[in-house]
């Protein structure tokens, strides 16, 4: 409870280093949101309506009273009002978190079904045809970009065997074909992590004595399972918050409303409101994501904080 607790106290650092880091440098971006939110309402503002506008947004206060009013609003979830729209943001991201979260969701569950069993093949086979046509896969979709593996998998399985949709979000079979571009490259760099925690599992003293201990072959792959699992459940969860920082692309290609299109509109609008607000909630998915996949290896394998808890001391001696 105590190595949780400690690590949670760091996200939540992180998460404050992240809004301040966020909000200062939108802030510093040279166009004047008051001036784009005024052109909106009055086409050809004057200066006195400019300058009203700014009050109205708050802009004309210190930075720090700034901040300190929009983290306080941010935290009881009100972003304010997007100056594109018009209309609440929260309203605007709770319906693009939708799609984009029920994409990353299906990604990962694709990139596990991927990694898994093609880490567990290529280090049974390790050196063997098997290990090598898994390597040469994985280098392979590990060097084209998802969003071109995204066009193909349109091209085959929507235009030339139509099973899918070419666009849009209304059912989770439309999110097949994004997720499994999201999916395959980041399940090819997992499998080879997979593989190496395998390895360097059964090559590791507890299996040499539990074989001298005459324990079957299926009780020592669970042990090496349980060994081999934390790195890959810490990428599991990287990999879901990359997806929800990074869809803008892939849910550009598919015509997916989901919160990278929202951010990506939000930023060429110059909707700085909005974009902080679309950073710090995908900032706060991330960050709890990789909370859980610390409490998930924790629970996995209790003895970690004490290794981490000596090797700590090692280094500091």
């Amino acid at each position: 409870m105590k190595h949780i607790l400690s690590r949670l106290l760091m996200l939540a650092v992180v998460m404050f280093g992240v809004t301040l880091l966020t909000f200062f440098y939108t802030s510093l971006s040279p166009v004047d949101a008051a001036q784009a939110l005024a052109v909106r309402r009055y086409t050809r503002p004057t200066d006195e309506q400019i300058t009203e506008v700014r009050h109205e947004l708050g802009l004309d206060r210190p930075f720090a009273s700034q901040y300190i009013n929009w983290l306080g609003n941010a935290v009881r979830g009100d972003f304010g009002d997007s100056y594109n729209t018009g209309k609440p943001i929260i309203e605007e991201l709770s319906a693009s978190m939708r799609p984009t979260f029920a994409m990353a969701l299906m990604s990962l569950v694709f990139t596990a079904l991927l990694s898994i069993p093609l880490g567990v093949l290529s280090a049974a086979r390790r050196g063997g045809f098997a290990d090598k046509t898994v390597y040469l896969f994985g280098i392979v979709c590990m060097s084209v970009p998802n969003y071109w593996i995204g066009f193909m998998l349109m091209i085959v399985f929507a235009v030339n065997i139509p099973l899918f949709s070419i666009m849009g979000a209304d059912s989770l079979k439309d999110l097949v074909l994004p997720s499994l571009a999201i999916a395959i490259p980041t399940a090819a760099a997992n499998i080879r992590v997979f593989r190496s925690s395998l390895i360097e599992g059964y090559n590791s003293d507890f299996v040499l004595y539990a074989r001298a201990r005459g324990i079957s072959e299926a009780r020592i792959a669970g042990m090496v399972n349980r060994f081999a699992l934390p790195p890959l459940i810490t990428l599991l969860g990287q990999s879901f918050g990359f997806t929800i920082a990074g869809s803008a692309m892939i849910e550009f290609v598919f015509s997916i409303p989901g919160v990278g299109s929202m951010l990506v509109t939000a930023l060429s609008s110059r909707d700085t409101v909005t974009v902080n607000a679309c950073v710090l909630v995908i900032a706060a998915i991330f960050v709890a994501v990789i909370f859980l996949a610390e409490v998930v290896n924790t629970l996995i394998d209790p003895t970690r904080r004490s290794k981490e808890g000596a090797y700590a001391e090692k280094t500091a001696a």
